[in-house]
């Protein structure tokens, strides 16, 4: 069994709703139980109230053909200035209005291989975010996977499905004219490549896209790269960068701020296994 865990993770962010799985998913992986785990935290008092708590999880189990795995993604953090203080005395650093994140994520995920190059998946995922105006979005697919290509130093992997999603809006930040309740099906498609040039370097990167079947003009586009170099055997760093594109966020009221609908973000970390 291998564990990993988190040791630092600091980074430029904004939160993003769907989970790249690829990063994560380990490649020649032995029977039995493996998985990783993080957790970050920052408190401070003083000219500037901050809290910071940040953890994620991953954990795979695998027996012959078959393999289920599962990761859970989570973030609050808040500030408040001595000018936010002096703006708004009563406004504290748990108040909603002070917070600049707030999401969770958790997606399982089952794999059947039906031949060396060909799997079924079947999957589901729950997640809210707060900066997205989402509180909840429950999914659902299924579809095959397929490997392009498998080579010693690398690989290329293909996967499609449909989708069911239910989706809930928050709606006191939502405009009028915004429905809060929503189910659609997508037609979800990834395209992911591993590169292992050596025993100590991996870069992963992969492209997601997601219209929905009612309507293509609506989807959500997302490409991750990553690049992760052992040290030694016990010690490894990893840079990873990410595009997230909504092409129909939801709609705020006149004199709100609007949801944008790209984000952009660049992560480090350091991890240690045994």
């Amino acid at each position: 069994m291998k564990w990993l865990l988190v040791l630092a993770m600091w980074s430029t962010s904004v939160a993003h709703a769907q989970v790249n799985i690829e990063k994560l998913r380990s490649v020649d992986l032995e029977d039995g139980l493996s998985g990783s785990v993080g957790l970050s935290t920052a408190l401070s008092t003083g000219n500037v109230q901050f809290a910071d708590f940040a953890g994620t999880a991953h954990m795979e189990f695998k027996k012959d053909k078959d393999l289920l795995f599962w990761i859970m993604n989570g973030r609050f953090a808040a500030k408040r200035t001595q000018s936010d203080l002096l703006e708004e005395p009563s406004v504290s650093l748990w108040d909603e209005e002070a917070h600049f994140s707030n999401l969770m994520l958790q997606h399982i995920r089952y794999n059947r291989a039906i031949n060396d190059r060909l799997w079924w998946e079947l999957y589901a995922q729950y997640e809210y975010n707060e900066f997205l105006l989402l509180d909840r979005r429950v999914l659902g697919g299924s579809g095959p996977r397929l490997a392009l290509l498998d080579v010693p130093k690398g690989g290329m992997w293909v996967g499609t499905s449909a989708m069911l999603e239910s989706e809930r809006l928050n709606p006191e930040g939502i405009a009028p004219s915004q429905s809060a309740e929503y189910i659609d099906v997508r037609w979800s498609t990834y395209i992911t490549g591993t590169l292992t040039p050596s025993d100590t370097t991996t870069w992963v990167t992969t492209i997601y896209i997601q219209p929905r079947i009612q309507d293509f003009a609506d989807y959500r586009f997302s490409a991750e790269t990553g690049l992760n170099l052992k040290v030694n055997k016990k010690l490894s760093f990893s840079l990873d960068a990410k595009l997230r594109h909504d092409e129909t966020p939801p709609v705020t009221p006149d004199g709100s701020a609007e949801v944008l609908t790209t984000d952009m973000r660049v992560s480090n970390g350091l991890k240690v296994s045994w």
